[in-house]
């Protein structure tokens, strides 16, 4: 089935599979680089995003991953699922209005 026919939940399933298969190939042969998820279960369950979170678990065995979400429920998961391995971090909101600049006379 081309990636085409497939669900976006399904796509992304397949995107994380090649990722961390990409990342653990270059772990074999050079030092370790950071994983970045921006997002990457948005589209899961709640039960495809806790086998997603145990997944890049294993993977934080071999490098650094960082994993960034704007989904409140996907925080809940991932600690849920990951209970004291997970570090979480909150960062404020931004708020709408443009910061005043000041103009040099």
């Amino acid at each position: 089935m081309p990636v085409s026919g497939m669900s976006t939940g399904t796509a992304d399933q397949l995107y994380l599979a090649l990722r961390v298969a990409a990342i653990e190939d270059y772990l074999d042969h050079a030092d370790p680089l950071p994983f970045i998820a921006d997002d990457l279960f948005i589209n899961f369950d709640e039960k495809r995003a806790a086998a997603g979170f145990r997944v890049l678990d294993e993977l934080a065995k071999k490098t650094q991953v960082l994993f960034f979400t704007r989904h409140e429920h996907l925080v809940d998961v991932a600690r849920k699922t990951l209970d004291d391995a997970v570090s979480i971090v909150t960062l404020p909101v931004a708020s709408n209005s443009p910061t005043p600049r000041s103009e040099a006379a």
